[in-house]
Formats: C-alpha cells, structure tokens, sequence
C-alpha cells in the first residue's frame, strides 16, 4: 500500500505538467482557446498601441493623407478603425504590424534612408523594414524595434512637441517612457469585415 502512494507521489508532477497550459516549441500555449503567444499576443485580436509618455488617450493610428502611401500618427482614442493593428506573428519574436481597411491590408515599414528613423504604411512584404521585435520592459510595457533600424533603435513618441504626434525610430534610452508602449487587446479580428 506504501509503494503505491509512493508511486502516485512520484508521478504527480509529471501529470500535474501533463494537465496544465505548456508553451510549445512554437511559443504558443497548448490547448488554448486562441493563438496566444509568450509575449501574450493573441493573433486572433487587433491591439490599441499607446505609449505611456503620450497617455492612454493618445493611440498609434494610420494616416490616410500623405500621398500614395499612409503615414502614422498618435490619434485620441474612439472607435475608428483606422487605430486597430494586428500582430501578425511571422516567427518568435518578429510581427508586421498591420492595418486592413476597406479591403486594403498596409504594414508598418522603416522608410530606407540614411537615418533609418522614419515610419509609414505600405503593401506587406518580405522585408526588413517591416520585422518588429517586442522587448518586455518591467513595468509591463513593450519596446519594440526593426530589423532595418537595428538593435539600437526603438519605435518612439519624440519628446519635441512639434514632433509629439508622429512617432519615428529613434536611439534607445533606458528610461525613455515615450520608447514604452502598451499593446492593448480591442476587439476580434475580422478581415472579412473590413
């Protein structure tokens, strides 16, 4: 009788292991009702973007006037469309950040110039510019940088308050609020909708 709770005592960790959600070599939960990453990023959900040097009220957002391509800005929160982005998980660790409206799929990209800094939305594509890689920071936020812009650099709320609206690429600075941002999840995703 001793030998068999002994038994029992010895496997208990491997089925209380076996019962649980385990994180796949595919760095998602198992068993999970949606695709939920390490980070906490569930595909199925498009995200508000706010950065907390700017305030909960202000929220990544596409720009639909700057010639043929869409610009970025920080916009006041509402329920427009055109502030939904969706985390399209390419590998571990590396999103496009995209936006659909009206049938139109467009992806945050680093425009290729010398300073590597500034930011628009284009068609998706197989690219550098549009690779994002998220940072857990203590306080709960993310930094997120690109691999065109580099290790060094990080997606950023500029301090100028001419500047303050249009976030850019920009050196990353340890304490810098304006490089922490919070990926808040809004509502499912749906392309067919849009």
């Amino acid at each position: 009788m001793c030998s068999q709770w002994l038994i029992v005592f010895m496997l208990f960790p491997f089925l209380q292991v076996d019962l649980t959600n385990v994180v796949g070599l595919d760095g998602y939960v198992k068993g999970a009702e949606h695709q939920i990453d390490r980070f906490g990023i569930d595909k199925s959900y498009v995200y508000r973007v706010t950065s907390k040097y700017a305030g909960m009220n202000l929220t990544l957002s596409i720009t639909f006037n700057e010639g043929n391509e869409s610009g970025i800005k920080l916009d006041s929160i509402g329920r427009y469309s055109n502030l939904d982005m969706h985390l399209v998980r390419l590998s571990d660790n590396k999103y496009s950040i995209q936006h659909t409206d009206f049938g139109k799929t467009t992806a945050l990209y680093v425009i290729k110039d010398k300073m590597k800094n500034k930011l628009r939305f284009t068609k998706p594509a197989n690219v550098s510019e549009q690779y994002w890689h998220l940072t857990p920071l203590s306080d709960g936020s993310f930094r997120i940088t690109n691999d065109f812009s580099g290790p060094n650099m990080a997606l950023d709320v500029p301090a100028n308050a001419a500047l303050f609206s249009k976030p850019i690429m920009s050196k990353i600075a340890a304490n810098h609020l304006g490089q922490h941002w919070i990926l808040t999840k809004y509502e499912k995703y749906d392309s067919s909708a849009w």
